[in-house]
This record gives structure tokens, sequence and C-alpha cells, in this order.
């Protein structure tokens, strides 16, 4: 084998090596370091010590990892806790990852029929309830690809029928069908992106006209209920509540989703 082609393999082992350890080898420690928390707070949950349990979560969290697991176990913490605030901020976020789970919409339910002073749902059409019931089962992402398979259809089948006499006769039946399922899942996938949901972890939050304590109260929220934050202001959170009415609250009483 010639010498320079000898040198550049060394040289190109080198190169690998210096990669594998810098960048590859410490993300594999990390995951399995990773991996070993996870276990260890796992063990601590069955052994009923929740607030160690969520010590270790919380160190994941910190670390940057995220999953709908890891938000699932810390939601059970909690509700073995019997804090309801807080485990329904964690079933809700772990629902925006795993929305298809069934255990996981169990304990959601479960969770919220423990509220106090619920809130009385505002009454949706049959219509609404229906796309509700089919889109929670997509994650945001999930429902971005979903979008882009229909842009990609779309494209597709027009510019076929414009070389294709044949493909015409089918092309406006499917682009309408296309059309129809994406209109109601740009608008779902618009309102996921631009409003930001949190729900109430203390035992309670009174919403104020003003952004200060000692503005008139205009409602009081409970723990559990989602709302949704429209306006910031310091440590003051503008939200509103299911039935449209809107108020300022301390940023300490909820949680965003």
């Amino acid at each position: 084998m010639p010498t320079k082609l000898c040198d550049r393999m060394q040289l190109g082992i080198i190169i690998f090596s210096l990669t594998f350890t810098v960048l590859i080898l410490p993300s594999i420690a990390a995951s399995d370091s990773a991996g070993n928390i996870f276990k260890k707070a796992s063990a601590l949950y069955m052994e009923g010590k929740y607030d160690d349990a969520l010590k270790q979560y919380d160190s994941l969290l910190k670390e940057g990892y995220e999953s709908g697991n890891l938000y699932y176990n810390m939601a059970n913490c909690y509700i073995k806790k019997s804090n309801i605030g807080y485990a329904i901020l964690y079933y809700e976020k772990a629902k925006r990852l795993i929305p298809s789970d069934a255990d996981l919409r169990a304990n959601h339910d479960y969770a919220v029929s423990l509220t106090k002073n619920r809130q009385t749902a505002t009454v949706q059409s049959w219509i609404n309830r229906q796309l509700d019931r089919v889109y929670n089962l997509f994650t945001t992402n999930g429902l971005t690809i979903f979008l882009s398979l229909l842009y990609t259809l779309i494209t597709t089948v027009l510019t076929i029928s414009i070389y294709n006499e044949k493909a015409k006769k089918y092309a406006g039946l499917i682009i309408l069908t296309a059309a129809l399922l994406l209109l109601p899942s740009s608008y779902i996938l618009y309102e996921r992106i631009s409003s930001t949901e949190a729900v109430v972890v203390n035992e309670k939050a009174e919403a104020r006209y003003e952004p200060f304590d000692k503005a008139t109260v205009f409602f009081t929220l409970y723990e559990g209920m989602k709302v949704v934050v429209i306006d910031r202001n310091n440590h003051w959170l503008k939200v509103k509540r299911s039935d449209g009415k809107t108020g300022w609250i301390h940023n300490d009483s909820i949680g965003v989703i």
C-alpha cells in the first residue's frame, strides 16, 4: 500500500476517533446517565418517596430532557401527594407529547374530577366536539407533518393534472377533500402555536381588573383550572377563562403548559 494512502487512512482514523471522543461519546454517556436517573426516580416512586422522585425527575428537566413519560410520571407523583394543580399541569404537558396514551387520558380525567369548584365548561357544538376528539390525538409536530403532507398532495395533484387529461377527472375531488382537511387543521395548529395555556397550581387565585395588588377582584380561579395567557406585565399575567372572562393574576399562581 502506498505510503501517502496509509498516511491518509491513519489521519482519517485519528479524526474519527477525536470526533467520537469529543462529540458522540459524551452524548452517549449523558443519555446513559439520564436513563439511570429516570430508573432511580421510578424506583423511588414505587417506594412511595414521591418528593425524592420529583427531585430526580426535576433534575432531568433542568438538564434539558423532555418526554411525555417524564411529565406523566411527575404528574403521578403529584397526584399521590394530593397536589391536584401540579398533577393536572404535568398531565397536560404529557398530553402534548403522547396524546393517544390511554392511561394518561384516564389519569388526567381522574385528576380533573378531584378539583374543587370546577369551572363550568363552555358548551361546544357537535362539530367542535368531534374536531377536538380527532385533533387531540395529534401532537403539534404530528399536526405540522400532516399539514405538510396535505400541501404536498395538493401540489402534486395539480401538477399531474396539468400534464395528464385523465387525472383531471379526479383532481378536483382530491383537492377539495384535501382542502376540507387543510382548513380546520391549519386553524387548530394556529391556535396551539399562538396561544399559551396554563393551569392554576395554587388552591385559588384572585383575578383582578388591573395588574396590581390593590385592584378590584373580578373573579376567583381555583386549583386545576385551565386558562389561556393573553398578556404579561412584570409578574402579572392576564388570563382568559373558558367562558371568555379575563383578569390579571400573579404569575406564581399558575404553571404554563
